[in-house]
């Protein structure tokens, strides 16, 4: 095996989707196994050279073993194990679930930081054509956050996992089904939730942006610590 093999088993890693931290500290874990047999042969009487050719053969190639690390990775996780269930099954389960409490949680929050709790300052605000209006605003945007909250979810476990894209990618687009029929209306003193059969084209993007950006930011961040680990 050639010197520059944890930097080749650095860049495998990288290429196969594991996240950064996760790849370093697989780094060390087999750059300290490395020196270990080096040392070993050392003591049986080999050289320098010889003793760094024996840990090379006994390690082998830096293609393999970063899949079998990563295919340890995803065993030690739930999500890993069982991708069908974690990003198909469990989204179409779980998706309107979680958007309804995340869409809860912002209004609460607006309602808190806007009305301080008070409901009866909340209902002179919807008889005023100019605060209605500024609170059909805020109901959207925290129901677009819902959204956007449930699709990164899904966006890190897959990443937390090393799944890959291609799962993360499923679960984005479930999410951006849901996204498509799910209904909100805002009249004064009335709010309804239900599904909608006029789909709604910017709600059901918004899911499919974050996964592009997620995809872009990775990759970008792929070809630069590449390059790090090249030099």
């Amino acid at each position: 095996m050639p010197p520059d093999f944890i930097k080749q088993l650095h860049r495998r890693l990288i290429e196969r989707g594991c996240p950064p931290g996760q790849a370093r500290r697989l780094v060390r874990e087999v750059a300290d196994h490395r020196e270990d047999l080096k040392q070993a042969f050392r003591s049986d009487g080999l050289s320098e050279l010889e003793a760094e050719g024996r840990a090379n053969a006994r390690l082998g190639d830096p293609a393999r073993l970063a899949e079998q690390q990563m295919s340890l990775l995803r065993r030690s996780s739930w999500w890993g194990r069982h991708v069908l269930s974690g990003f198909c099954l469990l989204p179409l389960l779980v998706v309107p679930v979680l958007w309804g409490l995340m869409l809860f949680l912002g209004l609460a929050l607006e309602f808190a930081v806007g009305y301080g709790w008070d409901g009866h300052k909340l209902h002179t605000a919807a008889n005023n054509p100019v605060a209605f209006h500024h609170m059909v605003i805020a109901v959207h945007c925290a129901d677009y956050a819902a959204i956007a909250a449930v699709t990164l979810l899904f966006c890190w476990l897959s990443r937390r996992s090393a799944s890959g894209f291609k799962w993360m990618l499923v679960a984005c687009g479930i999410c951006s089904l849901y996204a498509l029929f799910i209904w909100i209306q805002i009249r004064p003193h009335n709010f309804t939730l239900g599904i909608s059969w006029h789909p709604q084209w910017i709600q059901a993007i918004v899911p499919l942006l974050i996964a592009g950006a997620i995809y872009g930011f990775q990759w970008r961040k792929t070809r630069v610590l590449q390059q790090e680990i090249a030099v």
